[in-house]
């Protein structure tokens, strides 16, 4: 089946999925047909990646069970409704087709992307090889590594029939796909509130927010819960304003999804959770979104403490833990943590840090992981003057309104991520940014009619799009330049992820019965030989060189079935120039050099003009244990 091909179904069965999800709950007749086919992919999305935990936990992962899936779940579309445009917008008036024009380029920029292989190291490390792997087992298996192996994946469930049936093309397409479909649904919310060139403009904006473009076309998954985000906090609003316990369901649905997709939906459950509650039919909103949101997100969670004991793996294993695990140890798992949070959250959590983080993550990002080139924009900040004026002269109003839930939401999540998440990492709070994008413009938007006002409001939201949509530009050359000049998957590849140059010569030189250990993550997807990612996240191998003699870390490697490793040099280029304590092996004559490959460490993708460094990878065999004499 073609890649194409592979792609719609998916997309099909999405939309059917949702739409009979949808029509049991009896919420289809009282949307439009815009809110009912956005939604509706939104929880069908949710809906494919539950229906495929069971059948990879039975082993049927296979192309046939996979079309059926597919093409069962597409069947449902007849249940979408017909006849009416989707979104109905006026005529378009000269600002409307500016921004029109604008979002087809973004698109385009989008697309390009979506057709080149992907580069990106997280995408590269565990997003895509954790499906490749369920593929080639032809089943669902526990990955026994913290944080990128036991983990909640419904997400990464998805992208198992596009790789399966449609291989990496597919795959890349379905991300580009799936990173759009937020953008649809935003714009189907927002037009409840706003006009159609207001709604276009916050749609643009969130497609070009630097999050977004990092990680929207990858196979990251914030971008992609934002579906969930949206249908929950759809849900609640609904269900505060109506006082129907369907609602409360699709709420529950919404909640559980993120939690199935990622920790940190846990913390948004408890929030959605608390605003479906706080009212007068608190007891069945309550049940009802309880019920909906536990099955939705429970079977991640199940199969963790299945094989760890700890069901939100590793966050509470020192307390439900179990002890005969030989990959993962209490004692390793307080010493992982010793390193891992501070690295990950820099700030302290302190009621003023919660309310200069975003601040500081927009102006002065260098000290926060990834947020200097991975945030959320401008935008917040600019329009906070005039939605907070927006918001005072209305308030009344203000409390009466769906936004109300839309912006609660989002704060409460804001709060919980602060002080209880376990990393700073800007994208984290991506999942929300379309409630806020919403909440901020109607409030600005309140305010607008005043000349005084509107220029600067205008002014500020012109100025947001410029510069992200140049940044959005500048960050698809890269792909135009793949598209333009016909490059091969391998120059691709070798131009943007560092380290690829070993992977065509190991690939083609070792076979099924080799087992190479690296620390390069980001060359895990490419290596179609057995591999072991050596890192602090796994205690098959340990790397503590306070805790490691030779012996040891030599009958661990062999435990595991290393047979290579791939290691980079550090700068002291004498024997025993590896990263301790793996020079031991090199010390003792352990390791029998097969080649050395040089290779860049690219600084930017974006920006392919910064100074790459270069280093050296070198391939060894492990010898046997006559080199322990």
């Amino acid at each position: 089946m073609s890649a194409v091909a592979v792609v719609l179904l998916e997309t099909f069965c999405c939309l059917g999925l949702g739409a009979a999800a949808l029509r049991a709950l009896g919420l289809d007749a009282e949307t439009t047909r815009g809110e009912q086919w956005t939604l509706a992919f939104a929880v069908g999305f949710g809906i494919l990646g539950w229906l495929m935990f069971p059948l990879g936990v039975a082993g049927y992962l296979g192309p046939l069970p996979l079309t059926a899936l597919l093409t069962a779940g597409a069947l449902g579309t007849v249940l979408l409704k017909r006849g009416e445009r989707i979104f109905e917008p006026p005529t378009l008036d000269g600002v409307g087709a500016v921004l029109v024009a604008l979002l087809a380029v973004v698109l385009a920029f989008d697309l390009a992307e979506g057709l080149a292989p992907p580069a990106d190291a997280d995408t590269l490390a565990y997003h895509f090889p954790v499906p490749a792997r369920f593929i080639e087992a032809g089943r669902i298996e526990f990955i026994p590594e913290a944080l990128t192996g036991a983990a909640p994946f419904v997400v990464q469930l998805t992208y198992v029939p596009a790789l399966a049936l449609g291989g990496e093309r597919a795959l890349t397409l379905w991300t580009m796909l799936s990173g759009w479909m937020p953008a649809a649904l935003l714009f189907a919310l927002a037009r409840r509130h706003l006009g159609f060139n207001w709604s276009l403009a916050v749609v643009l904006i969130f497609l070009t927010t630097p999050a977004v473009i990092y990680g929207g076309g990858t196979g990251q998954v914030e971008t992609r819960i934002t579906l969930f985000v949206m249908v929950a906090a759809w849900g609640a609003a609904r269900a505060v304003a109506t006082g129907r316990p369907n609602y409360a369901l699709v709420a529950g649905l919404g909640a559980g999804f993120f939690a199935a997709a990622k920790y940190t939906g846990l913390l948004f459950t408890a929030a959605a959770g608390l605003m479906v509650t706080i009212q007068r039919r608190w007891l069945s909103h309550g049940l009802a979104f309880a019920v909906a949101m536990l099955a939705a997100g429970f079977q991640w969670y199940a199969w963790n403490a299945i094989h760890t004991g700890d069901p939100t793996f590793p966050v509470l294993f020192q307390w439900l833990g179990r002890d005969d695990l030989g990959w993962w140890s209490k004692a390793h798992d307080l010493a992982f943590k010793q390193i891992y949070f501070p690295i990950e959250s820099p700030l302290p959590k302190s009621p003023l840090w919660l309310l200069g983080f975003p601040f500081k993550a927009t102006v002065a990002p260098s000290v926060l992981p990834d947020a200097g080139r991975v945030g959320l924009g401008p935008f917040g900040l600019l329009l906070l003057p005039f939605a907070a004026l927006g918001v005072w002269r209305f308030r009344d109003r203000a409390r009466r309104s769906p936004l109300f839930v839309y912006a609660a939401l989002a704060a409460l999540f804001y709060v919980a991520w602060f002080f209880f998440g376990g990393s700073q990492r800007v994208r984290h709070l991506l999942p929300v940014l379309p409630l806020l994008l919403i909440c901020v413009t109607v409030a600005a938007h309140c305010v607008a009619a005043e000349p005084a006002i509107r220029r600067p409001l205008l002014a500020a939201v012109a100025a947001t799009l410029v510069i992200q949509i140049a940044g959005h530009a500048v960050f698809a050359i890269n792909y135009f330049k793949f598209l333009a000049h016909g490059e091969s998957r391998e120059a691709f590849l070798t131009r943007n992820v560092n380290g690829y140059a070993a992977v065509p010569w190991i690939n083609a030189n070792l076979g099924p019965a080799d087992r190479v250990y690296t620390d390069q993550r980001q060359l895990i997807y490419g290596l179609n030989v057995p591999q072991f990612f050596g890192s602090p996240q796994q205690a098959s191998v340990e790397l503590d060189p306070q805790k490691t003699d030779l012996r040891r870390l030599y009958w661990q490697l062999h435990a595991v079935g290393i047979t290579h490793l791939l290691l980079p040099r550090t700068a002291a280029a004498r024997a025993g120039y590896y990263t301790p304590p793996l020079d031991l092996l090199a010390r003792s004559g352990c390791l029998k050099s097969m080649m050395s490959f040089e290779v860049s460490q690219v600084q930017s993708r974006t920006l392919p003009g910064l100074a790459a460094a270069r280093e050296t990878l070198d391939l060894h065999r492990l010898e046997g244990e006559g080199c322990l004499c």
